[in-house]
């Protein structure tokens, strides 16, 4: 089977909108992180260690395939790529231990912060391409990680 570029971009279309999910008529961004959240509900009986991997093969993935969605439309970083915010939602809850109230928690503390794009976030979303689109999302995660690390201790 030969990959070529159509196919490229179809797949990076498939994965950096979640599956068409970032292509809803409200809040794209709130919709990737409640993909997120619901992602992380099946993803938090994995130890630590291959929660991390996880999160890294999708950061890897989704950077490339936010790269190539950013270069299709000629748009800078598109409200319909949401992988970024599913990234960050997972990493919110690295080593939290589950509970309903900190999902809530998380949920609601990554929205404030990825929409407010506090100082680092507003730096680091301008960097282009797909890690610029990437990387902020994911030191908003961090950010919520410790306030959360914080809260439960």
């Amino acid at each position: 089977m030969k990959i070529n570029e159509d196919t490229i971009q179809r797949i990076s279309e498939q994965i950096s909108t979640v599956f068409g999910v970032g292509y809803t008529a409200y809040a794209p961004g709130t919709m990737g992180s409640l993909y997120g959240l619901l992602l992380y509900m099946f993803a938090k009986e994995l130890n630590a260690v291959l929660y991390v991997l996880f999160i890294v093969v999708l950061f890897v993935i989704g950077t490339f395939t936010s790269d190539v969605m950013e270069n299709v439309y000629g748009i800078k970083d598109p409200s319909f790529v949401i992988i970024d915010e599913v990234v960050g939602m997972m990493i919110c809850f690295i080593t939290i231990p589950y509970s309903p109230l900190t999902a809530i928690a998380g949920f609601l503390l990554f929205r404030i912060i990825d929409i407010s794009k506090l100082p680092p976030l507003n730096i680091l979303e301008k960097i282009g391409g797909g890690f610029g689109i990437m990387i902020d999302d994911a030191v908003g995660g961090l950010m919520v990680n410790i306030i959360l690390q914080v809260i439960v201790k």
